[in-house]
């Protein structure tokens, strides 16, 4: 429900922009470039976790569990753009996001009975991206980028993710981020689909020995990917 909901809006804001767009009466490009400039980000994502199982030698306590499979969840994102061009190929850019997002992990025990364990979060991401864009042509041009990205996850205290029947998780992520997408130049604004690729570079599983599918997990990273549409003025 919460997915069909974003849709609507982004297809609303799609639709607010394009039509404005169409009744501008100079060219984006005709502008010059602009040295800073400000916009929304909107995108939907899919994450799941890279799970390390605990070596042999200190797993005895959890043989019953044969198998640890991580599923990918859905999830939106909503976020605020800023944005340096510092260089007539070069941006740097800052991009506040709130990003919700569900993952899972699949346990399998030794009778194959799968037991599900859901991560809800709810991220403050701060990502900081170096972009490099190609020469226009007319009014499209290709771009490709990476930085850094931190998450701070605003569910991390919930009652529901701090029992002992649930998988916990750190409040903080560092992770790299990485991607490539195309600006289409509309009169009055820019629209700009993106695809990025992203994970953590730290090890976020929060130990749960209460919890024999916690205890059998060494390390968990973090790996998202989103499809998000840039709208800047």
């Amino acid at each position: 429900m919460r997915n069909v909901h974003m849709r609507k809006i982004i297809l609303t804001i799609l639709s607010v922009f394009l039509f404005s767009g169409i009744h501008a009466q100079m060219n984006y490009l005709e502008k010059g470039n602009k040295l800073i400039y400000f916009g929304i980000a909107i995108g939907v994502n899919y994450g799941d976790f890279k799970v390390v199982r605990q070596p042999k030698l200190n797993a005895l306590q959890t043989d019953s569990v044969k198998l640890i499979s991580s599923k990918f969840g859905p999830g939106f994102d909503l976020g605020i753009i800023g944005n340096v061009q510092f260089h007539k190929y070069w941006d740097l850019r800052l991009v506040p996001t709130l990003s919700f997002s569900d993952k899972s992990i699949e346990f399998t025990d030794q009778d194959n009975r799968v037991n599900t364990k859901t991560v809800s979060s709810i991220y403050l991401s701060m990502p900081l991206y170096l972009r490099y864009k190609s020469k226009p042509i007319k009014d499209f041009r290709f771009f490709v980028l990476g930085g850094l990205r931190y998450n701070y996850d605003l569910n991390s205290n919930s009652n529901e993710r701090n029992t002992e029947t649930q998988l916990l998780v750190n409040k903080h992520d560092v992770g790299a981020e990485m991607g490539l997408g195309f600006q289409i130049f509309f009169p009055s604004f820019v629209l700009s689909p993106e695809i990025k690729v992203y994970h953590s570079l730290i090890n976020i599983k929060r130990p749960n020995d209460a919890l024999i599918y916690s205890r059998a997990i060494d390390k968990m990273f973090s790996r998202i990917f989103t499809l998000t549409f840039n709208l800047e003025g």
